[in-house]
């Protein structure tokens, strides 16, 4: 996932690089709708070992694919592993999502959970240091001097934080709420990935003829009406309404990865394609285990407030509770969304500026 929009930027010319990322958003979307139906049908009919197991084909073929396929490095640069970098990295990312994930279970006053960030925090601390001074670094900061690229990976991060809020409670609003069975729950939240699978080819085309910068705007504007429009959602709300806000948030997430992807790669020598790939996976991972932790956290701080006692799932007879939670981590997610809207904002604000003083 990190080197593919690198090779992908190395090798297609700047005006068939958003068509090339849509494609990839695409076939991402396609994963995400068939592998759980896959994965169900193994399950029922051969048992949950199956799962792994069928990965080990899949990756052969990918390998002697890729060794038949994959072009040679157009450009390539001797560099050695920066040990200490990785070392400190890992140890990061290890205390951090350790933290915010057990944290969820314990609570976020356990002192090991406590001690677990702190040490994520300075091992962050001291990351950043040791990269400033090192020749043949781990992550390139130097990127994040250019503020479009900064600017287009910090909004990324919020739509992906923003939408995994939106994956972990929706289910739990389809099936204890509106009482669908599993299968129809998984069908109903099917229309968001079906919906970027139609939007994001169409998006990164369209990137390549008239710019990223106001698709990505459009694309984050529709996602905050959306995720307002999921605030309202209550026990007794239609199928219609509730796919149509679900429908919309997948034509916004279209809109928006593609053409944002292609902003990010635009904008760094070909010599980092591959750290600004690796950071732009990077931060979707983070994004996605953020937003499973701020959506958590905010629904049963919200159920425990409302109940009057501490709450970590569903309580029978109760909806109201649910109800209550899930609105205040819609409107966050929501708020989230603004937020990379107004940054996108700016970016296509200074994008235009520049390109009218340039005719002048």
């Amino acid at each position: 996932m990190a080197n593919s929009q690198g090779i992908l930027t190395d090798i297609f010319p700047a005006n068939e690089r958003g068509k090339a990322l849509g494609l990839i958003g695409t076939f991402v979307s396609l994963g995400s709708i068939a592998g759980p139906s896959i994965g169900g049908i193994l399950v029922s009919s051969l048992g949950w070992e199956y799962i792994f197991w069928v990965n080990v084909p899949i990756g052969l073929i990918a390998i002697i694919m890729g060794w038949k396929v994959l072009p040679d490095d157009l450009i390539r640069v001797k560099a050695k592993i920066d040990m200490p970098g990785s070392s400190l990295f890992a140890a990061f990312i290890i205390t951090l999502f350790a933290g915010l994930l057990l944290g969820q279970q314990s609570g976020y006053n356990n002192v090991w959970i406590i001690i677990s960030l702190i040490v994520a925090a300075a091992s962050l601390l001291l990351f950043l240091r040791i990269q400033s001074h090192r020749s043949d670094p781990l992550l390139e900061l130097s990127l994040f001097k250019n503020p479009l690229f900064t600017v287009s990976i910090i909004c990324g991060f919020l739509v992906f934080t923003a939408n995994f809020c939106f994956n972990i409670i929706a289910p739990f609003y389809a099936q204890n709420m509106l009482n669908l069975s599993p299968y129809a729950a998984g069908f109903l939240l099917m229309l968001l990935p079906i919906c970027m699978v139609v939007v994001a080819p169409i998006s990164g085309a369209l990137s390549d003829k008239i710019g990223s910068e106001l698709l990505t705007f459009a694309g984050l504007i529709v996602m905050v009406i959306a995720q307002f429009g999921l605030t309202w959602l209550h026990e007794g709300s239609s199928l219609i309404v509730v796919g149509t806000w679900i429908a919309m948030l997948g034509i916004g997430s279209g809109l928006f990865q593609s053409p944002n992807n292609s902003l990010i790669m635009s904008q760094v020598p070909r010599t980092q394609l591959g750290s600004a790939g690796s950071v732009n996976s990077l931060v979707r991972n983070v994004g996605m285990v953020v937003g499973i932790t701020v959506a958590t956290t905010t629904l049963f701080h919200v159920m425990s407030s409302k109940a009057g006692h501490r709450v970590t799932g569903l309580i029978p007879g109760r909806p109201d509770v649910f109800l209550s939670g899930m609105h205040v981590v819609f409107t966050t997610s929501a708020c989230i969304c603004l937020v990379a809207a107004l940054l996108t904002g700016w970016r296509m604000f200074k994008s235009y500026s520049a390109k009218r003083v340039q005719r002048w």
